[in-house]
């Protein structure tokens, strides 16, 4: 992380609160010089770092963190988009020995930087995928990572609202659904328009899987009901973001719920017709393996 990154969340951070440039530098520099630290071409002083931050509305250590990283900004965007994507995938055993190597290469000082903190998070959920660590150690260091003095950090690339995803899931996948639901209520309560972008996805996207993951929850519940809410609220935000990728899952999950609660036939068939399409469309073969298998009679 250096100046581009800093200049970059200042202009993003201005345009939120609907400032022009001549209103943020009023008092603390000139605009020329404020348009310069947002290209990045000048490194602003500490004393307008401090009066930036306050008129952003933002603590100071929020805009210095992107000044204390230990590595260049194009590594760190390189290996978490290639780490995101693993996780994507699924290919945990791959996570873990790439977070491992990083971790032998990064110095973690009394000041965590964001890459840190993020390689933490990596290395507890892939240790758990691969039954290296088990249900309650997993909970209490993802817990830890969510306390206080990370809470700045933490804002960076939407990294609470994944951490704490992450600790639903696993509370879900043990049953503890009281507290999985706790947690995917209280990573939907965040400001996705605020949140950190980070390079492969958007927060607004990632809310997606969030919903996703809380509708399967209410449906392991038998809370049908809730569950459909959760479903078509993820159908319009889909819709909204012009985003496939959890939309035919949606569907199926929908169509679940339909058959539970008893409705018609023909609102069951809807629903699994759907997902259908959007599965052939994204050519995701095993998820139409599945639908032909135990859904064919509403086709």
């Amino acid at each position: 992380m250096g100046a581009v990154e800093l200049g970059e969340e200042i202009a993003r951070q201005r345009k939120l609160l609907k400032m022009t440039q001549h209103e943020l530098a009023k008092d603390i520099c000139s605009q020329p010089a404020l348009s310069l630290i947002e290209r990045g071409e000048v490194r602003p002083t500490l004393e307008n770092i401090f009066y930036l931050s306050l008129k952003l509305k933002k603590p100071i250590d929020y805009f210095l963190q992107f000044l204390m990283q230990e590595q260049s900004a194009a590594h760190i965007n390189k290996m978490t988009y290639q780490i995101d994507q693993l996780m994507d995938r699924h290919e945990f055993e791959k996570v873990y020995r790439l977070v491992q190597d990083e971790r032998e290469h990064v110095e973690e000082t009394n000041n965590r930087s964001w890459y840190v903190q993020y390689l933490y998070w990596v290395e507890a959920v892939s240790a758990y995928q691969l039954k290296k660590s088990g249900y309650e150690d997993t909970i209490v260091s993802l817990k830890q990572l969510l306390s206080d003095e990370y809470a700045l950090i933490n804002e960076k690339d939407f990294l609470a609202m994944k951490i704490m995803n992450a600790i639903a899931f696993i509370h879900a996948e043990h049953q503890q659904y009281t507290e999985s639901l706790l947690y995917y209520n209280k990573s939907l309560k965040r400001d996705f328009d605020r949140e950190n972008k980070s390079p492969l996805q958007l927060p607004r996207i990632y809310r997606l899987r969030i919903l996703y993951n809380k509708a399967k929850t209410l449906y392991e519940i038998e809370d049908y009901e809730k569950a459909v809410e959760e479903l078509n609220a993820g159908i319009l935000a889909s819709r909204e973001e012009h985003n496939m990728s959890l939309l035919g899952n949606f569907y199926y999950y929908l169509g679940q719920c339909y058959e539970k609660l008893s409705k018609d036939r023909a609102t069951i068939s809807e629903a699994y017709k759907s997902a259908e399409q959007i599965f052939v469309f994204l050519e995701k073969k095993v998820y139409l393996d599945i639908l032909y298998t135990h859904k064919k009679e509403y086709l």
